[in-house]
């Protein structure tokens, strides 16, 4: 299967910034109306970015050839089904994947005593699918596989 990821159109996003909310609250295990009140920390695993006039959510892209993955040198990231996957819970904090990642889409943050790299999932335990595409209010992201883009791409001309 040829990778998934999420493609955005720069055209419709608004920045209002409810596809990080919906991240971050995936993560959590809580309802993405539930973000608004919690006293959990919520970090999210995307992020709205704007240059000049327009905005997009940047997130992984779930590379076919992941530098990511290829790095790691504790195996913590791997190809599953069709998108990368980081386990987070075994991330040893080097920083490695970070630094390679050619979309700037690994973060490095603290989570409780350790640093660890956080990423897009692609919501993969979400039956629904990623969280951030549901909430978008303007459809201005979707999920696509690589086929599916080239598709796309040809049709723009």
């Amino acid at each position: 299967m040829r990778h998934r990821f999420i493609l955005a159109d720069s055209t419709k996003c608004v920045g209002c910034l409810s596809c990080e909310l919906a991240c971050a609250a995936s993560y959590q295990g809580i309802a993405f109306e539930e973000a608004y009140t919690t006293k959990l920390p919520l970090i999210s695993r995307n992020r709205v970015v704007k240059m000049e006039t327009k905005t997009a959510p940047l997130q992984c892209m779930h590379c076919e050839d992941a530098p990511c993955a290829t790095i790691c040198p504790h195996g913590v990231i791997e190809r599953m089904d069709g998108f990368i996957k980081l386990h987070e819970e075994a991330c040893v904090g080097c920083g490695c994947c970070s630094l390679i990642c050619p979309y700037g889409a690994i973060r490095m943050i603290q989570k409780e005593d350790r640093r660890v790299a956080v990423k897009c999932n692609l919501c993969f335990s979400h039956p629904q699918g990623p969280s951030c595409v549901r909430v978008c209010t303007t459809d201005a992201i979707r999920l696509v596989d690589y086929d599916t883009f080239e598709t796309l791409m040809a049709a723009k001309g």
